[in-house]
C-alpha cells in the first residue's frame, strides 16, 4: 500500500515539474517589443531598464523584458510595443503633460489598454485581396504624417493601413518606415522623405535625403 501511495507522490512530481518548467519558460519569454518610436528632442528619449540598473535608450525592434520599467521624460514623446509573440496587439506609452517622468512596468503595460491591427496573410504567388492597392504601417522610428488624397493628415501609428492616393512625409534624417503590402513583401523607407503610397505599390525608386516638394 505504501510503495502505491510513494508511486503515485511521485507521478505526480513529474508530472507537475514539466508544466511549472513551461510556465517559467512562458514567463521569460514573455516581454514587449518596440515597434514605432517617436523622441523629438535630444534632451527626450525613451528608455528601460532592469532592477536598479542603468536607464537604456530603447531602439526600434528592441525587446523589453517583463522585469523591466520603461520611461519616457518628455511630454510630446510616445512610444508602441507589441506583446511578444503577438504582433497583432498594440500597446502606446505617451510623455508625461505634467512634466514629470512617465514610469511604467513592462507587466503592468502588458495588463493595460492595447488595440488590435491587422496585417496582409497573402504571399507573392497570392496576394492578400482585403490590401489589394493598400499598405499597412509595420515598424516605423520618428514622426510621420500621413496625407489623404483629400489633404487631411495624421501622424503615422503601428498598423495604419494607407490606400493609394495617399502621401507620406518622413521629417528627419535617417528617420525610417516599413510598409507592408498585399503580398507580405516590406518595403523601408529612409527619410528625410516626401513619398506618395503609389510610389511603393509601383515599386519606383525612393531615394535617402531626396525631399523634393511637389
Amino acid at each position: 500500500m505504501k510503495k502505491s501511495v510513494y508511486c503515485l507522490f511521485l507521478a505526480c512530481v513529474l508530472t507537475a515539474f514539466p508544466l511549472s518548467t513551461a510556465k517559467a519558460a512562458d514567463s521569460k519569454a514573455a516581454g514587449l517589443i518596440c515597434v514605432g518610436l517617436y523622441s523629438e528632442t535630444s534632451d527626450g528619449y525613451v528608455s528601460s531598464r532592469v532592477g536598479g540598473g542603468q536607464w537604456v535608450p530603447i531602439k526600434v525592434g528592441d525587446k523589453i523584458p517583463v522585469n523591466a520599467e520603461i520611461k519616457i521624460n518628455v511630454d510630446r514623446d510616445w512610444a508602441e510595443f507589441i506583446a511578444v509573440g503577438k504582433p497583432t496587439t498594440v500597446y502606446e506609452i505617451v510623455g508625461p503633460e505634467d512634466g514629470k517622468e512617465v514610469v511604467k512596468k513592462a507587466a503592468d503595460i502588458l495588463k493595460g489598454k492595447s488595440r488590435t491591427v491587422a496585417f496582409p496573410k497573402g504571399t507573392k504567388n497570392s496576394p492578400d485581396p482585403k490590401y489589394k492597392d493598400k499598405l499597412v504601417v509595420a515598424k516605423y522610428l520618428g514622426r510621420q504624417i500621413y496625407m489623404t488624397a483629400d489633404g487631411d493628415s495624421k501622424d503615422i501609428k503601428y498598423g495604419d493601413v494607407f490606400p493609394r492616393g495617399g502621401k507620406i512625409k518622413i521629417i528627419a534624417t535617417n528617420n525610417t518606415i516599413d510598409l507592408m503590402n498585399s503580398s507580405g513583401g516590406t518595403t523601408t523607407v529612409v527619410g528625410p522623405l516626401n513619398f506618395s503610397v503609389d510610389q511603393v505599390l509601383d515599386n519606383k525608386s525612393l531615394y535617402k535625403y531626396l525631399n523634393v516638394q511637389k
